[in-house]
Order: structure tokens, then sequence, then C-alpha cells
């Protein structure tokens, strides 16, 4: 396994910062599209689970994440999360390799990813889905919403306090502890990301008819970050004619840093394993 740490440059000319593991005799590539405020370094038990099943994995930080370029927590259009997913499969394209990749994508990066998809931008060969922000689990209160709107038009790029708990991401206390200390987590938000997000949130449940690459949608039911009635909802919607939902019980919102993370990534690579060209 070769480890390559480089940097994809976006349409705007923002640096992507990139983690890349090569695998010889691979089954496939797998990107990697983390959520909001996080990083792609948080992946590292399921990025050595996917290369002990020969599976290559990239993972970029999106704009203003991480290592990336950008102000953090801030987007003019969230469009540009998904030009950014645009370049780093086209990296990952002009390394040669000949599979289509597969798209992995948690919370935020799961709209992302599902919204991607609906836009059928570049072959994927499958998709999976943790958590994905379709709805926040606690309704915004109206005020706030107004004011969100508000200082989106008069001040976009004012930024606040994004309100991540963490000791409500895993039921493993250690992941919240760890969260809470990471120099590379993000903890504020602006009211342009806000609104665009809201717009993106609405607009994937019209748009989920569309998509029809094989799909794994996954979520716990105690997540109180994003909500889980509506990821039901809208897998319900798919196209996809070949779609699982995989619903666990008292999980909290990162299924794949709960105490049975190893449940979740064995059902990950199972599906990979099922809609590989590379078995």
């Amino acid at each position: 396994m070769t480890f390559v740490e480089e940097t994809v440059t976006a349409a705007d000319g923002l640096r992507l910062y990139v983690r890349r593991h090569e695998v010889e005799h691979s089954r496939g590539q797998v990107l990697i599209v983390h959520g909001f405020g996080e990083h792609s370094g948080r992946y590292a038990a399921l990025t050595e689970h996917l290369i002990r099943h020969r599976y290559g994995v990239t993972a970029y930080d999106h704009r203003g994440h991480g290592l990336s370029d950008g102000l953090p927590g801030h987007v003019d259009r969230f469009d540009e999360y998904e030009d950014d997913l645009d370049r780093v499969i086209l990296s990952v394209r002009a390394r040669g390799q000949s599979q289509e990749p597969f798209l992995l994508g948690h919370s935020m990066g799961g709209l992302i990813v599902l919204r991607y998809l609906a836009k059928e931008r570049k072959p994927i060969a499958a998709a999976v889905v943790s958590a994905p922000l379709i709805e926040v689990a606690v309704r915004v209160p109206a005020h706030k919403m107004m004011i969100a709107r508000v200082g989106a038009r008069v001040a976009p790029r004012l930024r606040l306090g994004n309100g991540i708990d963490p000791s409500v991401l895993s039921r493993d206390s250690e992941v919240g502890l760890a969260y809470a200390a990471d120099p590379l987590v993000n903890r504020v938000v602006s009211t342009r990301w806000f609104t665009e997000a809201t717009k993106a949130m609405e607009e994937i449940k019209q748009w989920a008819p569309r998509i029809t690459v094989p799909l794994l949608v996954m979520h716990g039911t105690e997540d109180k970050l994003a909500r889980v009635e509506s990821t039901r909802a809208l897998f319900e919607q798919l196209g996809s004619k070949e779609k699982e939902l995989g619903i666990y019980q008292g999980y909290y919102h990162e299924l794949f840093n709960e105490p049975e993370k190893q449940q979740i990534f064995d059902r990950v690579s199972t599906w990979l394993d099922k809609h590989g060209t590379g078995r």
C-alpha cells in the first residue's frame, strides 16, 4: 500500500487537500466524502478496513475544512461542494484507474453524494451514504431562519458557532473528546452556508427519483443531528433498482465511530464487493 498526500485545484483556484491510499490489484477505488465541520483524517479506521479488503481509498477535505483552502464554514453556493467532488473524481480517473469509483458520504457528505448522483455528472459504480443530512434532527426556530436569510443577503460571510455538541456524535465518549480537542475541526458556520444548505436539502427531496446508482443508506435511530425519518422517506423515493436501507437501533450520528463500527465496516465492504468490477 502506498500513501500519498496531494492537492487538487478546484474550479475557482482553491486547493483541496487529498489523502490517497493506493492498493495493488485493488477491487476498486473508494472516495470518502466527509461531513460538515470535520475532515478526512477522521476516517482512518474505515480506511484501514477498506485497504484490508483491497480497496484503494481517496479522502479529501472540503473547502473551508481541515487542510483545504477556503473560509471555514462558508460557501457561496452549495454546488461548490459538488464541483469540488467532481474535480477529485477526475483526479482519481486521471491516474489511469479503469474502474468506475465508489462514493461514500457521511452527513453533509451524504447530501453532497446524493446531489451528485442525482445530477449524473460522472459514472459511479455504487455508493454508500451514512446519516445523510436531508433534514436537521431539531427544527430551527422560525426567528432564527429569518435572521439567517437576512444575514445571507447583507452579511453572507458572517459566521457563528455551529452548535455541534461532540457528545452526540457517538456512544463512545472518547470520540466526542477527540473531536472537541481536534484543531482541524471547524466550529463555525456562515449565514450563506445555512441558507444554501437548507435549499440543498429541500432540492434533494425532489431529486431522489433521479438517482439510479446502486445505493446503501444507513442511519442510527438516536441521531441528534440528522433526522432519521427524513432518510427513510428519501429512501422510498430513490430511483435505484438496487438499494438497501440499514436502520440501527440506538446508534448515534457517526456510525463509523460507534462501538459496533466493525459491523458497519463489514456491511460497507460487503456492499462494495457485490457491486465492484474488480472481484
